[in-house]
């Protein structure tokens, strides 16, 4: 286990583990038009972005659990899910969706984040133990299926 300091959090995390999962195994991904979305545009992410998902082990576009709220202003689609890491908290307190606020909420160009011992979508295989980050983001339509098909 490696110590990573993440905002106000200091995680134990398994990256390899974490990685091979993500690599390997043989998750039951939704193939609708906004999770097909949100797997592209995962594809695209920033450099910070990438270096966060990249300490953890995770591989963006892998996400088993994704909801979508729509367009909003510039046309940018709502988007929150949550990713599942091989570790703990070591330092700092697990936050659930329901208690975000500025302070127990880290940001990396515009994706949100918290980790949370709240599971969620576990997937079976998965091993222990587990640490979930929830997330949300906005991000564009870049598919080339229409949106709401």
């Amino acid at each position: 286990m490696q110590e990573i300091k993440i905002h106000n959090w200091i995680l134990e995390v398994d990256v390899e583990k974490t990685y091979e999962q993500y690599k390997t195994a043989k998750w039951d991904l939704c193939d609708c038009t906004n999770c097909l979305n949100y797997y592209e545009a995962m594809g695209q992410t920033t450099q910070e972005q990438e270096e966060l998902f990249k300490k953890l082990g995770i591989i963006p576009s892998k996400c088993v659990h994704l909801s979508e709220y729509g367009p909003f202003e510039k046309k940018l689609h709502l988007y929150n899910g949550c990713y599942h890491i091989v570790g703990k908290i070591k330092e700092g307190k697990p936050v659930d969706t329901s208690s975000w606020n500025d302070e127990n909420t880290a940001d990396i160009n515009g994706f949100s984040f918290v980790f949370s011992n709240d599971l969620d979508f576990v997937p079976g295989s998965f091993p222990r133990p587990v640490l979930q980050m929830d997330f949300t983001v906005s991000i564009p339509w870049i598919i080339k299926e229409p949106y709401g098909q």
